[in-house]
């Protein structure tokens, strides 16, 4: 009995969550992947044009791969919810 209801429960709560994520996933697709390659590219012009006296290039870099990281969690998140 517990589990049927919570089966119930978790399709209520996963189909919405889903259409929700399938319908912003062009839109989510296109900032991550647009901030990710924006980030490796301004972290390389700073980091070669030697700009400031400090630049932090590694955690500009793992900045920019965490949204690469983040969209591969998304679509992940995508795919735990499809099942």
């Amino acid at each position: 009995m517990f589990f049927t209801v919570a089966r119930i429960v978790w399709h209520l709560v996963r189909l919405p969550l889903l259409a929700l994520l399938t319908l912003f996933e062009p839109v989510v697709r296109a900032v991550l992947s647009f901030a990710m390659v924006l980030g490796v590219l301004a972290a390389t012009v700073f980091e070669l044009s030697a700009a400031g006296p400090r630049f932090e290039f590694l955690q500009m870099l793992a900045g920019s791969l965490g949204l690469g990281a983040a969209l591969f969690a998304y679509h992940g998140l995508q795919a735990l919810l499809s099942r």
